[in-house]
């Protein structure tokens, strides 16, 4: 069982150390990748996990939709405390759409 979900556990650890990263040390660039990082790490995160459970039903398919979308405000507030970071209700709202769009993917994908 922790085979299966190591990878969504590693995932979200990953998460966990990007958030930890003071904002004065991203990379400047031209456009803020910033809403494409967070849809694209809560997409994932809400893949592997739902990979890990291993059943495409209802019960999976909320309970993946509230932890993901728990530890993703809990990742909001961390972030409150890292220097240069800040918290924003839409990049919550990112982080959440991720998550709906990583369970969609899932769902699509098993159907096949």
């Amino acid at each position: 069982m922790l085979k299966r979900f190591l990878p969504p556990i590693i995932w979200a650890v990953i998460i966990f150390i990007l958030s930890s990263i003071p904002g004065n040390d991203y990379p400047k660039s031209v456009f803020n990748y910033s809403y494409i990082a967070h849809f694209l790490e809560f997409f994932v995160l809400a893949v592997l996990s739902l990979k890990a459970a291993g059943v495409n039903k209802n019960k999976q398919i909320y309970l993946t939709l509230i932890c993901c979308g728990l530890y993703a405000l809990s990742d909001e507030l961390h972030q409150l405390f890292v220097i240069n970071r800040s918290s924003s209700f839409l990049d919550w709202l990112v982080d959440f759409f991720g998550i709906i769009l990583g369970i969609k993917f899932w769902m699509w994908l098993s159907k096949k």
